[in-house]
C-alpha cells in the first residue's frame, strides 16, 4: 500500500567512451595490414611504393579501421542512451508520484464548533485542564434543540453564515462544490433540506452537492482533490438524534486551489494534501513513505493525530514515529501524539473531517505541520495538513544530458560513402557534376540528423515496454 511507488532499480552510469580504444583499433588495423604484407607479399620482398600494392591496402585498412571505430562508438552510444532512458523514466515516474502526492487545496476559512468550546485551547496548553466542569453534549445550549433533520438544518445554516463572507471575497459567484458528511443514515433527506436551505439563503453560487456515506473521508478526498477547479466547501457534523447522547460537533472548511489565492495568501495558507492509503500492519514502512514524499519539510516539528487505530497499532505509533525520526511537538498531548477519540469522542469514520478542521485550527496555536491517521475497519489512510510548501528537490528536476551522437553520425557518414562510392563506379560524370555535389550535400544534411533521430526513437520504442514491465512487477511486489 502506501503510495504504491514502483521501486525500479536505477542503472549504473555507462562507461565514458575511451580514445585509447579508438587508438587501439587503429594500431590493430595497421598491424594486421603489415602482417598481411609480410605473409602475402607477391615477390617475397616488401613491394615498392611504385608497385601499386600499397594504395588499395591502405584504402582497405582505413575502411576496416573506420568501420570498427564506428561500431565501437555506436555500441557506446546505445549503452549510454539505454542507461539515460531508463534512469530518466525512473526519475519521471518518481516525479509523477511526487506531483500527485503534493496535490493540495488551501484552507481559507475554518470553523470548528464542539460541545467543549475550549477543546483545542486545552490541547495546545493555552487553557488549563479543569476536571470539575460538567461536559456539555450539545452545541448552542442557549437555543431550542429539536433533534433530527431540523437540527441538521440549524447547524448548516450557522456554518454557512460563518463561511459566506470569506467565500464572497474569494469568489463572488460561480460553481461551488459542497461536500456534506454526517452520522445520520438518511442522506437523501439531508440533500433535500440542504438544497432548500441554499435556496432560502439566496446564495449566488451554483452548488454541486455531495452527501458522503459514513466512511473514512480519505476514501473520497483524493477524488475531489484531483478534479478541484473551483472552491470546495466541506460541512461535517454530528447532530443530535432521538435517544442518542454523543456530543455534537459541526465543522466547515472552505478550500481553494492555489490559483484562486493571492501570492501573499499562498505563502502562509494551511494546505490539505492528498491522502495516502495506509497498511496499519506495516507502520514503519508506511510512515517512512509518507515522510519521504516530503509533503511538509522533514525538519519542522509535527503533531500526529490518530483515530480508529487498533490498540497494538496505537501503542506502536509513538515508537515508530520516534524511530523515523520525525520531530514532534512534545509539549502537546502525549509527546506530540494525539489520540483524537480520547480528547473528543469516538465519532468513528466521521472523525476524519473534524481532525482536519482541528489540525487547521491548531496552526493558529503554533504547530504548523500535522499527520492525520484514520482507520475505518480494514481500511486506513494518512493525510498531511500543514502551512509549509511541499519540498521539491532540484536534483530531481534536472535531466541527464544526451550523449554526443558519435556512433550514429559515423554510421551515417559510412553509409553515404558506400552509396556514393557505388554511384561513382557507374555514373562518375553525374557524381562530379553540380547535381551530384548538390545530391551529396543534401544527403548529408538529411542523413546525419536523421540517423541520430531514428536511432533514439527506435531505441526508445524497443526499451519502453521493458521499463513498463519492470515497473508493473515492482508495483505488484
Amino acid at each position: 500500500m502506501g503510495w504504491s511507488l514502483p521501486e525500479v532499480p536505477a542503472r549504473p552510469d555507462a562507461q565514458p567512451w575511451s580514445p585509447w580504444i579508438c587508438l587501439s583499433i587503429t594500431f590493430a588495423g595497421v598491424f594486421i595490414a603489415l602482417v598481411r604484407v609480410v605473409l602475402y607479399s607477391p615477390s617475397g620482398d616488401l613491394p615498392t611504393l611504385a608497385s601499386g600494392y600499397w594504395l588499395p591496402l591502405t584504402g582497405y585498412t582505413l575502411v576496416g579501421v573506420t568501420v570498427a571505430v564506428t561500431f565501437y562508438l555506436l555500441w557506446w552510444e546505445i549503452q549510454t542512451l539505454r542507461v539515460r532512458n531508463w534512469n530518466n523514466w525512473r526519475r519521471n515516474m518518481h516525479l509523477a508520484w511526487r506531483h500527485q502526492a503534493h496535490l493540495h487545496l488551501c484552507v481559507t476559512r475554518c470553523v470548528v464548533l464542539t460541545a467543549d468550546p475550549q477543546l483545542l485551547s486545552r490541547l495546545a496548553g493555552v487553557m488549563p485542564e479543569n476536571s470539575d466542569e460538567t461536559p456539555l453534549l450539545t452545541l448552542l445550549p442557549e437555543e431550542n434543540l429539536i433533534p433530527g433533520i431540523s437540527r441538521f438544518e440549524q447547524l448548516c445554516r450557522l456554518l454557512i453564515n460563518q463561511i459566506k463572507t470569506i467565500l464572497f471575497q474569494s469568489c463572488p459567484s460561480g460553481p461551488l462544490t459542497v461536500v456534506i458528511q454526517t452520522s445520520a443514515p438518511d442522506k437523501e433527506q439531508e440533500l433535500q433540506y440542504f438544497s432548500l436551505l441554499w435556496e432560502d439563503e439566496e446564495l449566488p453560487w451554483m452548488p454541486d452537492i455531495h452527501a458522503l456515506p459514513s466512511s473514512s473521508i480519505f476514501n473520497n478526498w483524493n477524488k475531489f482533490l484531483s478534479t478541484a477547479r473551483y472552491p470546495l466547501l466541506v460541512l461535517a457534523l454530528h447532530y443530535r438524534q432521538p435517544e442518542e447522547n454523543l456530543p455534537e460537533f459541526a465543522c466547515a472548511l472552505l478550500l481553494l486551489p492555489d490559483a484562486m489565492l493571492k501570492s501573499s495568501e499562498q505563502r502562509d495558507a494551511v494546505r490539505v494534501f492528498r491522502a495516502m492509503p495506509l497498511n496499519t500492519d506495516a507502520l514503519p514502512r508506511e510512515l517512512t513513505e509518507l515522510r519521504d514524499m516530503a509533503q511538509q519539510p522533514p525538519g519542522v516539528k509535527h503533531l500526529v493525530w490518530h483515530s480508529g487505530l487498533s490498540a497494538p497499532s496505537a501503542q506502536a505509533l509513538g515508537r515508530v514515529v520516534n524511530e523515523l525520526p520525525l520531530p514532534l511537538q512534545t509539549d502537546i498531548a502525549a509527546g506530540g501524539i494525539v489520540d483524537f477519540a480520547k480528547i473528543s469522542a469516538n465519532y468513528g469514520p466521521l472523525a476524519g473531517w473534524l481532525m482536519v478542521a482541528a489540525a487547521a485550527e491548531m496552526v493558529s496555536y503554533g504547530p504548523g505541520s500535522h499527520w492525520l491517521l484514520q482507520a475505518d475497519g480494514k481500511q486506513a489512510s494518512a493525510m498531511v495538513v500543514g502551512n509549509s510548501l511541499p519540498v521539491t528537490h532540484d536534483e530531481d528536476v534536472r535531466l541527464a544530458p544526451l550523449p554526443y551522437p558519435a556512433g550514429s553520425l559515423s554510421l551515417a557518414v559510412l553509409l553515404n560513402i558506400a552509396v556514393f562510392g557505388a554511384t561513382a563506379r557507374f555514373f562518375p560524370d553525374w557524381l562530379f557534376s553540380w547535381y551530384g555535389v548538390f545530391s551529396v550535400l543534401l544527403s548529408l544534411a538529411v542523413s546525419l540528423p536523421g540517423a541520430v533521430f531514428l536511432l533514439r526513437r527506435a531505441l526508445t520504442a524497443l526499451q519502453r515496454p521493458h521499463f513498463i514491465q519492470a515497473a508493473g512487477l515492482a508495483r505488484k511486489e
